[in-house]
């Protein structure tokens, strides 16, 4: 079987041209890693929803439910109330994940969402068992260092580790596709919710 996508890149897009340099050159500096294993496949990374929730489209669902597994770009601001178009996406693979896993009784514990922090702190309800990295870079130039792209090959890995697991899978990954749609604002409000509230603060000594 043959995904479309080796991953899914889920990220918070920036509002300012090198914010969303970063993420652009992340994506073709991991494209570069996951070539070596898995040669052919592309990595998937939207860079038409510039702002908003708006353009949440069958197309991209179709996207998401075609690659193996997610990588997500974290920053403070990726589970945004104001704007959780992000937190569709990651809420759509949580969905995805469930059904797939459920297909691969060896590997329930490789997720298919792979956490990869750029800033702050990644929330415990959504780390779980998960093996998240941190690439606290500066700017997209930090990318092309030796030191990111060994961390990238890592990922590269990881991408090409889930990707095989589905050859022996026990049943069809694309099954929910033709319909599959991202969850709405309503759908995820409460979650959303419970994940951004603050953690209380220590009282004053």
């Amino acid at each position: 079987m043959l995904f479309r996508y080796a991953c899914f890149i889920s990220y918070r897009h920036g509002a300012q041209p090198a914010t969303q340099r970063f993420y652009e050159t992340f994506r073709n500096e991991l494209a570069a890693q996951v070539d070596y294993w898995l040669p052919g496949m592309d990595v998937y990374l939207d860079t038409e929803r510039i702002r908003g929730g708006d353009f949440f489209n069958r197309a991209l669902a179709r996207a998401l439910c075609g690659s193996a597994c997610m990588v997500m770009l974290f920053n403070p601001r990726y589970f945004d109330t104001s704007n959780p178009y992000a937190a569709r996406e990651y809420q759509a693979m949580v969905t995805l994940e469930t059904q797939r896993l459920s297909l691969l009784p060896a590997a329930q514990d490789k997720g298919l969402i792979i956490p990869i922090i750029i800033r702050g702190t990644l929330p415990d309800t959504v780390r779980g068992n998960r093996q998240a990295y941190s690439m606290d870079y500066v700017g997209a130039e930090d990318l092309r260092t030796r030191r990111a792209r060994t961390a990238l090959k890592r990922v590269a890995e990881d991408i090409f580790e889930r990707h095989e697991a589905f050859r022996s899978a026990a049943g069809d990954p694309f099954a929910m596709c033709d319909d599959f749609e991202f969850p709405s604002e309503d759908d995820i409000s409460d979650w959303l919710v419970g994940v951004t509230a603050p953690a209380p603060r220590m009282p004053w000594r």
